[in-house]
């Protein structure tokens, strides 16, 4: 009896922290859900831990971002969060997001607690096609990989490569084994119209503006290695007989021409 109240209650401290501190509309909660997608793919693309991340998504067919996973338990472990996906197109830029719930129980040696941020990056059409299912078991539905020792030659085969940053102590768990599931009413939500993840990322029958801020920031991920996304260093002229800089203007190419000084016109 016990072990069955510690359960419980890891169970609803679970579904405390997921629940907001007053009801909001499944439309408000989406678009939360958004911002925050946003802020994780930020941190990933600054913090040089995850290089192999940067390498690898600017080859990712699409990814699925999970701001806040909150794992617990003693013995039994269960785990839960909400998710976004957001797939490349055609052209490069990244798609409206479509809206999941992830979560987990499992059963070992296990004991503590987590709160983890996840990027997941689909590597194959595969992959897409059963994220775009009703339900997909990560590990089984689909491959999954951990992302820091997924790169090269093994990014090519697998469906999912998972990149994580965890607070807290918890031992026997991972995304193995681990519950994708769409959520409709999210969709619904957040675009105002009754569509499916098909319907969204690969039909575009809906688009808002709010999306910008992660798509742009799936962008900058994909593209952050690049030198084109550093900003140009501009010429500076130098003094050579002082060594000091003739001005802290920049240069530009057409300087010889439009910034030369106008010359007196002779009288004829």
């Amino acid at each position: 009896m016990r072990l069955i109240g510690i359960i419980g209650a890891v169970c609803v401290a679970i579904g405390v922290a997921l629940t907001p501190a007053h009801a909001k509309t499944k439309r408000e909660k989406a678009e939360i859900l958004v911002d925050k997608a946003a802020d994780t793919i930020a941190y990933f693309a600054n913090d040089e831990a995850y290089e192999v991340l940067w390498e690898t998504a600017d080859n990712a067919k699409a990814m699925v971002i999970i701001p806040r996973s909150i794992r617990g338990g003693f013995v039994f472990g269960a785990s839960g969060g909400n998710a976004v996906m957001i797939a490349r197109n055609k052209d490069g830029s990244w798609s409206e997001p479509t809206f999941f719930t992830i979560g987990s129980i499992s059963f070992g040696f296990q004991i503590g607690g987590e709160i983890s941020e996840t990027v997941l990056l689909v590597m194959t059409n595969r992959g897409m096609e059963q994220l775009l299912s009703t339900t997909v078991k990560l590990g089984a539905d689909v491959s999954l990989a951990a992302g820091p020792i997924g790169g090269g030659a093994k990014a090519q085969t697998v469906d999912v490569l998972a990149f994580s940053r965890s607070r807290g102590l918890y031992g026997g768990v991972s995304l193995e084994g681990a519950l994708l599931k769409s959520r409709g009413s999210w969709n619904r939500g957040y675009f105002g119209a009754d569509v499916t993840p098909a319907d969204i990322i690969f039909r575009e029958m809906v688009a808002r503006p709010q999306s910008a801020v992660l798509q742009n920031a799936a962008w900058a991920l994909a593209h952050r290695n690049e030198p084109a996304m550093m900003a140009p260093v501009q010429p500076v002229l130098i003094d050579l007989a002082t060594g000091e800089p003739l001005s802290e203007e920049p240069v530009y190419e057409d300087d010889a021409i439009y910034g030369a000084p106008l010359e007196p016109i002779q009288d004829q």
